[in-house]
């Protein structure tokens, strides 16, 4: 049967209840450590360069270089995940995580910078494996085992952009390096529990190995890594500039709300993804509302930004949302076991940096025209890619793919 995994693995597969859930658990709160680390910075940022006497740009580089580290060494990772197999993979990215998170609390400037590319690497190693694990762990809820993980990344991020400051930092006293190594604790456990997972079967040339490069292929894998990257730059140019739109400034209460509700809408419209049995990832229409409710929300900032922020935030949120769980579950839902990781790993590599450049493109724009709403130029590009590529149905896999429809059969 075309895409159906290899006899070794699918006798492998959990039967149970029981050990399917474990396994969605522990999932679940891999992907809550791969964000918690890194989004527990900007709440102590400015801590952070206050006791280390950083100035603006060498502060700035504790956030933005971990995206584009995101992005750059996730090829090297599905590399790994050919030669070790996704189950050894992730768990080799777990523990940078691990090892690079009280790092960064160590000493100095040198520790602080050598920990946050430890555990970005790490990050960036265990993603492309991730949904080589999914699939092969969950082959009849592709959908639902790869959302799950997405619901854990998205959960970690505003966990930790709540909860650093106002909780973390009392109990840790006060600082800085405290909180960082709060984070610690919870970094070390994922890397433990992972080690529950079923481990996959040794990568075999024939399982593993580089994936044949079809025309059909290369088109999906240009088709994603399009929208992928037209809904980061969305996102992070969104949460960096929508302050700046707002007309109080960037300390008033309505930039506040907006941020909160940008990124606080995605848990309820993952949520809601993660229960939905109808398979959607491959899905023309779902691709082409969620570019439309982006473009509508960042058509809302430019024309009438101070009449509904909240609404506006919410539309940008709910849009990328949609489009990031879709898509980080559509490779192992179209690729066979051979081409996910590096899948997944060229989508990643093209979104993150297209992730690193979109503040900078908004704030060049600025500069240029000296209109506080100017950044959303640049966004609203991008939200129309995402209109105009998801209109264009994705290609259908290769005989070689794995041809399921990626509903939950279950």
């Amino acid at each position: 049967m075309a895409g159906a995994l290899p006899s070794s693995e699918a006798a492998r597969a959990p039967r149970t209840l029981g050990s399917g859930a474990l396994i969605l658990v522990i999932a679940w709160w891999v992907g809550f450590n791969l964000r918690a680390v890194l989004l527990g910075v900007p709440p102590v940022l400015h801590r952070v360069q206050t006791d280390l006497g950083l100035d603006y740009t060498a502060a700035g580089l504790l956030t933005s270089v971990p995206i584009l580290v995101l992005g750059l060494a996730a090829l090297p990772g599905a590399a790994l995940v050919r030669r070790l197999g996704g189950h050894r993979t992730v768990a080799l990215g777990l523990l940078a995580v691990a090892l690079g998170t009280p790092l960064r609390a160590a000493g100095g400037v040198v520790p602080l910078y050598t920990g946050t590319l430890l555990l970005a690497a790490g990050i960036a190693v265990a993603q492309p494996g991730l949904p080589l694990v999914m699939q092969w762990r969950f082959p009849t809820a592709v959908q639902r085992a790869s959302i799950t993980v997405t619901f854990g990344l998205i959960t970690g991020e505003l966990v930790a952009a709540s909860i650093t400051v106002p909780l973390l930092a009392p109990l840790t006293g006060g600082g800085w390096r405290g909180s960082f190594v709060a984070w610690t604790a919870p970094a070390a456990l994922a890397a433990a529990a992972w080690l529950l997972v079923p481990a996959d079967p040794p990568p075999a040339a024939a399982a593993l190995g580089a994936a044949p490069a079809t025309p059909r292929r290369r088109a999906r894998l240009w088709w994603a890594s399009t929208i992928f990257a037209a809904q980061s730059l969305t996102y992070f140019a969104s949460n960096t500039w929508l302050p700046t739109a707002v007309s109080g400034g960037a300390d008033s209460r309505e930039a506040t709300l907006g941020l909160v509700v940008l990124n606080g809408v995605q848990l309820p419209v993952t949520l809601v993804l993660l229960g939905t049995r109808r398979p959607f990832v491959r899905s023309r229409a779902f691709y082409a509302a969620a570019g439309a409710l982006a473009t509508a929300g960042v058509l809302g900032w430019l024309v009438a930004a101070d009449t509904a922020v909240l609404l506006w935030a919410a539309l940008i949120g709910a849009g990328v949302s949609m489009t990031f769980a879709g898509l980080l579950a559509y490779p192992p839902s179209v690729e066979a076991p051979a081409g996910v990781a590096g899948f997944t790993a060229v989508m990643l590599t093209v979104g993150y940096c297209a992730a690193f450049t979109g503040p900078l493109l908004g704030g060049v724009v600025l500069d240029l025209v000296h209109w506080r709403r100017a950044p959303f130029l640049v966004i609203g590009v991008a939200a129309v890619v995402m209109v105009i590529a998801g209109l264009r149905p994705p290609p259908s896999a290769d005989a070689h793919g794995t041809g399921r429809s990626s509903a939950d059969r279950s």
